[in-house]
């Protein structure tokens, strides 16, 4: 019972990460719990989450904030494009494949690649920043 939790708890960050309010990832966590049934793989979940959370941050039914819950290194994710943030979060924090990102994202793989590097040297320079202040 112990790992379901764990992985609900992970599934429900990585949804607060892509929606950016805490209503839209407990909406997305439901909605795959929903979608997935009783019997699924927690990465299964995992994935039906992101799909979930990508669908409805695309409706626009909620504004992405900054969660002040989140430390300041999640926070400032928020500050990339939606796209470059998507990517980091799918890639880094999820570890999904990039074939999978694609479907969620529906972007070639060439896109994708090109918004995880652009956001990885983006967040390169957020870290530089900081250090000289």
């Amino acid at each position: 019972m112990i790992a379901v939790e764990l992985h609900l708890r992970d599934a429900f960050l990585a949804a607060l990460m892509l929606t950016g309010t805490i209503d839209a990832a407990e909406q997305a966590v439901s909605e795959a719990i929903a979608a997935s049934g009783c019997d699924f793989a927690m990465d299964e979940m995992l994935v039906a989450t992101a799909k979930c959370a990508i669908q409805i941050d695309d409706e626009g039914l909620r504004r992405a904030e900054i969660p002040s819950s989140l430390p300041p290194e999640l926070q400032r994710l928020f500050l990339f494009s939606s796209i470059g943030r998507r990517c980091l979060v799918l890639r880094m924090l999820m570890g999904l494949t990039l074939e999978n990102i694609c479907g969620i994202l529906n972007l070639h793989r060439d896109e994708v690649d090109g918004a995880l590097c652009r956001a990885l040297s983006d967040l390169a320079g957020v870290q530089s920043a900081l250090a000289s202040e």
